[in-house]
């Protein structure tokens, strides 16, 4: 789900400004980060503030289907700023989604079904966990993709 386009821009601005800083990141900075990433046509370097999440493989997972991640294919150098400190990681861009399916049902999963929808910003349609056949139409369609981050020493 995606909010109208006006204030969506004010509230990155906002977050940008809050998120570069340790001294600003505070809370907002245990579950949103800067994501710095070099544009695949303009060259030019974008920032987005993205939430993300502890994987169990220990890298950071950031779900979206916003259209920056087309930037990451095939160019997984970028950076971040994580609490405020910026730093190198190495992306990886899934899009398959046959694999997007099983990270987001065990998310799903991990949190329940009703309060999943809100908290990873989509929308659960039916009364119970998606199965995966229908996860992985939900990728297909609306274009879900995962991004796994690797950094050096992250703390938790």
């Amino acid at each position: 789900m995606r909010p109208p386009k006006a204030p969506y821009r004010l509230v990155n601005r906002v977050m940008r400004w809050l998120l570069a800083t340790p001294a600003r990141s505070g809370r907002v900075g245990r579950h949103l980060m800067l994501l710095h990433v070099t544009g695949r046509r303009t060259g030019r370097q974008l920032v987005f503030p993205v939430a993300y999440r502890h994987g169990e493989d220990g890298r950071l997972l950031v779900l979206t289907n916003s259209g920056w991640r087309v930037n990451l294919r095939g160019r997984p150098e970028v950076e971040v700023t994580l609490r405020g400190q910026r730093r190198p990681a190495r992306a990886e861009l899934v899009e398959d989604p046959d694999r997007v399916a099983v990270v987001y049902r065990a998310l799903i999963e991990a949190v329940g079904h009703r309060r999943a929808g809100r908290r990873m910003g989509i929308r659960i349609n039916v009364p119970r966990t998606p199965t995966h056949g229908e996860l992985a139409d939900a990728a297909r369609r609306e274009g879900l993709a995962l991004v796994h981050l690797d950094l050096p020493e992250v703390r938790q």
